[in-house]
């Protein structure tokens, strides 16, 4: 008994797994439902998953589909299914790993009580089983789906969204684990998450981010951003102080950026470390500092005659204008 937070084929698989490891060892031959994920149609022919035949191969027992609308031939499995649902209704419990942790402390008991048909208790039985041996080589349940990467950098899976390095916007196979999720592009892995079970939720590496950025229009001043907060402690400091007075950190580094093109890296470093010893992270006082001009008027007005800015005219003596009282 172990509870998922889905119902697809990897889980489906990692049950399975877990069980042959609880009994150390598989049955060699396993009765199952008509559900897609094992039984794809029945007519005109009966046709099995693929994916779900290819993990039956790998551990080596056969499978036997239940015949449709005959209930008696899984009799007891639902009685089992019945007893679960009364359990998980009388079982509070926090998340899955906490319920699946109180569900095998049930198990165990449960498997130790006599039952009723055999008159005695499974774990007893179990010793007797004639299982076929674990494979060497382990198991890695999955599911593939194709994926298309987004503009910004995204892939949607679940209704979440997980970012891939730089690529351009195509096609990629995402392999779905029970705990993470790989992303493949060509044959080659590109991106590792982990999985995430809510629902919209926005996960990306930090590695990642260069490509989003690349397509929105602020990209120069978010990349010039990332530089100066990099380049030395001090001015990291004077971006976050200045932030903290309510400037805005991205434009503090561009301009930042712009005194740099103007003095060197040394005397800027040493006028902001005097700007931040004095607790006056502002732009201001370093052009102040440096002794460099106040910046001009970057958009002048001019006229749309330009012939305008050439006119002359005769000045006249102040006396005529005597005459008009």
């Amino acid at each position: 008994v172990r509870f998922y937070p889905r119902r697809t084929l990897e889980f489906f698989q990692d049950g399975h797994i877990e069980a042959f490891r609880e009994t150390s060892g598989v049955p060699r031959k396993r009765r199952y439902g008509n559900r897609t994920r094992d039984v794809i149609r029945r007519t005109p022919e009966l046709t099995l998953n693929a994916r779900f035949m290819d993990f039956c191969r790998h551990y080596g027992f056969g499978v036997h589909p239940c015949t449709v609308r005959r209930p008696n031939e899984k009799g007891r499995v639902e009685r089992v299914i019945r007893d679960i649902k009364d359990y998980l209704r009388v079982t509070p419990c926090e998340n899955i790993a906490d319920l699946n942790k109180q569900a095998s402390l049930w198990r165990q008991e449960r498997n130790k009580r006599v039952h009723r048909t055999t008159e005695r208790p499974p774990v007893e039985m179990l010793k007797e089983e004639k299982l076929i041996a674990l494979p060497q080589i382990p198991y890695h349940p999955r599911r593939s789906v194709f994926v298309v990467v987004s503009k910004t950098g995204l892939v949607s899976f679940e209704t979440n969204r997980y970012s891939v390095p730089a690529q351009p916007e195509t096609t990629l196979e995402l392999l779905a684990y029970p705990e993470h999720i790989e992303l493949h592009y060509q044959g080659k892995k590109i991106a590792t998450h982990k999985r995430s079970f809510g629902r919209s939720q926005k996960i990306e590496n930090p590695l990642h981010r260069e490509r989003a950025l690349s397509v929105t229009p602020n990209f120069k001043y978010q990349r010039i951003y990332q530089l100066m907060s990099g380049m030395d402690p001090a001015v990291r400091n004077f971006i976050s102080a200045a932030e903290e007075d309510g400037q805005d950190p991205v434009t503090v580094a561009y301009e930042l950026f712009l005194l740099l093109r103007q003095v060197s890296k040394g005397m800027l470093l040493s006028t902001i470390r005097e700007a931040n010893a004095g607790g006056i992270c502002r732009i201001r006082l370093l052009v102040h500092l440096l002794n460099l001009p106040q910046k001009a008027q970057e958009n002048p007005v001019y006229p749309q005659d330009g012939r305008l800015l050439s006119i002359t005219y005769q000045e006249r003596d102040l006396s005529e204008y005597d005459k008009l009282k």
